[in-house]
């Protein structure tokens, strides 16, 4: 859809254009409305993406995460669009995979999607419905509708929240959505 790569590649220009310390404030703000909820204290295992560029870092919530004793899990991606959550013992662990993003070593257990509490899921924007504007790989739409019955969420900093994106059939929206100021349902 030529609208949604028009209206992504702005977002991505704005996202990355926000001054660096600014980011890192709102991203503090994220993390700690997240950590507050009983939905992620209460969850044993936890699959996360791994934050690359000018993402809502998650590196401090996965080290947190680990800290406590949970299970961590973050994607290794293949090339023909397919997804799986791996364990993560260590951000040191990380090696190069699909597309340049960071994943778990390929020999590193896979937990199955009906097995996971919670679901974080990067986006360029969400919606006030928590629909999520994607990077149009369709890998978290599709791992999404495997896990149906798991709670979802995406981390959106306050600026890149709109009141309504464009949508597609098979665009999946989240529970919840975390941002600097707010949690929505």
């Amino acid at each position: 859809m030529q609208q949604k790569q028009q209206l992504r590649d702005e977002l991505l220009a704005c996202r990355d254009g926000e001054d660096a310390s600014s980011r890192a404030a709102a991203d503090a703000r994220i993390k700690a409305q997240l950590e507050s909820l009983s939905l992620f204290q209460d969850a044993r295992i936890v699959y996360l993406y791994i934050s690359i560029g000018s993402e809502v870092d998650t590196r401090g919530i996965i080290e947190s995460l680990l800290a406590c004793g949970k299970t961590v899990c973050a994607p290794r991606c293949s090339s023909d669009g397919v997804m799986h959550a791996h364990v993560l013992s260590s951000l040191d662990e990380l090696q190069g995979g699909v597309m340049g993003i960071p994943a778990p070593p390929a020999g590193s257990a896979v937990v199955e999607p009906d097995a996971i509490d919670l679901i974080i899921v990067p986006c360029i924007a969400c919606d006030t419905s928590g629909y999520r504007l994607g990077y149009g790989g369709g890998y978290y739409d599709r791992y999404l509708a495997c896990a149906s019955q798991v709670s979802s969420l995406a981390l959106c900093r306050e600026t890149q929240l709109l009141e309504r994106l464009p949508r597609e059939e098979h665009d999946i929206p989240v529970d919840f959505v975390i941002t600097d100021k707010r949690v929505l349902l």
